[in-house]
């Protein structure tokens, strides 16, 4: 049972950890005389090299990135989203928050294109695609990754109801305190952090609930083509075919192995050897498996 008593855990001279964030980063500054030179596109962002075939979709869609793997198995990770990063359409496996301390930024997630401004909150649930624009020195936006199934335990306990969306957006929040007591918890790491980093999530989630503004709202609906296609191989990568992809659209094989080439520029069969062996470099991360688990994990017996 998770304590959600966080007055203990929400302690600390405040600003002391996001003090980092209101200076540019080497990285940022990187991305800002790209964008200025006119440079600023997928193929320069610094993730790893996936990104470059990645682009290869006119949508530039990031199929799976292993940018956060470098946090193993945390089920909570908190981060600044670069500022003058190049837009490019991705979609995770967790839930991704983003929050905006300052500033204003822009949300595409699969066409709709709105802004965030200071104290939003948007909540984006796994598999859907999007991209985040941060192009000036001042704005200040956090993403906070949770693992789905620490999310869906939330959702569930505090009758959210954000299963069965694919995001929704929260503002009039002020939320620094968690952000900062989540950033001094990414400094400790030690055996009780996981933990001590779920409470003050839970603690955020509450306080969006009861101090938020639901703004927005979007429940799952139909999709573009490409989004369907990328999202089902993702979420059934262990054992996907051709047939069981055609038998869930209600297609013929032939008729889905052309389509899948036409929307993606790729065979099935290529789409399916990728994502599994960026799933396995991501895996071989994790020391805890046998390379022997890790094939059977993505889909090899």
């Amino acid at each position: 049972m998770i304590d959600f008593n966080f007055s203990s855990i929400i302690i600390g001279i405040m600003g002391k950890f996001l003090d980092e964030f209101y200076t540019l980063s080497d990285e940022e500054k990187y991305y800002r005389t790209l964008y200025l030179e006119g440079k600023s596109r997928a193929e320069f962002v610094n993730l790893p090299e996936e990104v470059e075939e990645a682009a290869r979709l006119e949508e530039k869609i990031v199929l799976s990135s292993s940018y956060y793997s470098k946090s193993g198995d945390a089920s909570v990770i908190v981060l600044k989203h670069p500022c003058y990063m190049p837009l490019y359409l991705h979609s995770h496996r967790f839930v991704e928050m983003n929050y905006v301390l300052r500033g204003s930024v822009e949300e595409n997630i699969e066409g709709q294109v709105f802004t965030l401004g200071k104290g939003s909150l948007l909540i984006l649930l796994p598999g859907f695609y999007h991209s985040i624009g941060v192009f000036d020195d001042e704005t200040i936006a956090v993403n906070i990754l949770v693992s789905r199934e620490f999310f869906a335990f939330l959702d569930e306990r505090f009758a959210m109801d954000l299963a069965s969306s694919s995001f929704a957006v929260y503002e009039s929040l002020e939320l620094e305190k968690e952000i900062e007591a989540l950033l001094q918890e990414e400094q400790i790491d030690d055996d009780v952090t996981a933990m001590r980093k779920e409470v003050i999530t839970a603690s955020l989630l509450l306080n969006a609930k009861r101090n938020g503004v639901l703004k927005m709202k979007r429940e799952v609906d139909k999709r573009n083509e490409v989004y369907q296609i990328m999202s089902y191989i993702e979420e059934n990568l262990k054992d996907v075919t051709l047939s069981s992809f055609a038998a869930h659209f209600n297609l013929c094989e032939q008729y889905a192995s052309r389509m899948i080439k036409e929307k993606t520029g790729q065979l099935f069969s290529a789409i399916v050897k990728r994502l599994r062996m960026e799933t396995a470099c991501q895996l071989l991360h994790n020391d805890r498996l046998t390379v022997k688990e890790i094939a059977y994990k993505v889909g090899y017996s």
